[in-house]
């Protein structure tokens, strides 16, 4: 409602539950700023490499585990349970990503966290579930481990597999450290830090735009003591925007998410 609010008011501090005018300049200014659709691009393109990249390593180490003939299990599980308690700290996977030539790529993003102990523990559970008969006939029909896990496993475990996607996609987009961290390049900068210039430094072009002097609609506003309120406007407005993928996407993964919380519960 903020940012649909006349920047008058804003500047008064009169918010209401519902505007008292609608105004959706702050949005004209918003979708005409290119760096929010550059960050945009960014931030699609991290989350779809990190949910592709952690999805595939994590169900193809878990399938693994489940397998009776495979030997050294307990090692593996064991291993993956380390990095739960102890973790090797922030500067040394600075400079390990540094010495591999990553920083400035989305590699830097994507490799760091690609492997999960959690989502390991969800694949391998789910996996469990899948009774070995089928598996055992899959293999007296001549299939491969390849071919089980990929005609078999992964079409009877499509709901684990929607909840970590939309975990992996969430995480990256809300992803605020790494970015931080890792990227020096402003065209690499994905939406949160975008979000962070302009909540606390107001160093976007959007911000720019609203400021200009150019601008006459903004002079006008400016000039009845709403130049604060339209920063506030286009604050709220960037925010909202930023939200609306996530928005798209939980409808349609409800389902599963749901299911995926019962999974495993009922027994016999």
């Amino acid at each position: 409602m903020t940012s649909l609010s006349e920047p008058v008011w804003l500047s008064k501090n009169v918010v209401k539950l519902f505007p008292l005018k609608i105004d959706i300049t702050a949005y004209k200014f918003i979708f005409g700023d290119s760096k929010l659709w550059q960050a945009y691009g960014n931030s699609v393109l991290y989350a779809a490499l990190s949910t592709i990249v952690s999805v595939a390593v994590c169900s193809m180490y878990a399938y693994p585990l489940t397998i009776p003939e495979i030997r050294g299990k307990k090692f593996w599980n064991t291993l993956i349970l380390i990095p739960m308690f102890f973790s090797g700290g922030m500067i040394p996977l600075y400079i390990q990503v540094a010495n591999l030539g990553l920083l400035n790529t989305a590699w830097a993003l994507v490799l760091p966290g690609a492997v999960s102990t959690y989502y390991i523990i969800l694949f391998r559970t789910q996996f469990k579930s899948i009774p070995m008969e089928l598996r055992e006939s899959a293999r007296i029909d001549g299939a491969s481990e390849f071919r089980i896990f990929w005609n078999l496993v992964l079409p009877l475990s499509k709901v684990i597999f929607m909840i970590i996607a939309l975990y992996c996609i969430v995480g990256s987009w809300n992803s605020f450290t790494p970015p931080l961290l890792y990227l020096n390049d402003d065209t690499k900068m994905p939406l949160s830090i975008y979000l962070r210039n302009l909540v606390v430094t107001n160093t976007t072009d959007t911000a720019e735009l609203s400021l200009s002097a150019g601008n006459t609609y903004y002079q006008q506003i400016a000039a009845q003591g709403g130049g604060i309120g339209m920063r506030i406007a286009i604050k709220m407005g960037t925010i909202v925007v930023s939200v609306i993928p996530i928005m798209m996407i939980y409808p349609f993964i409800q389902k599963h998410f749901v299911k995926g919380i019962l999974l495993g519960s009922v027994k016999g």
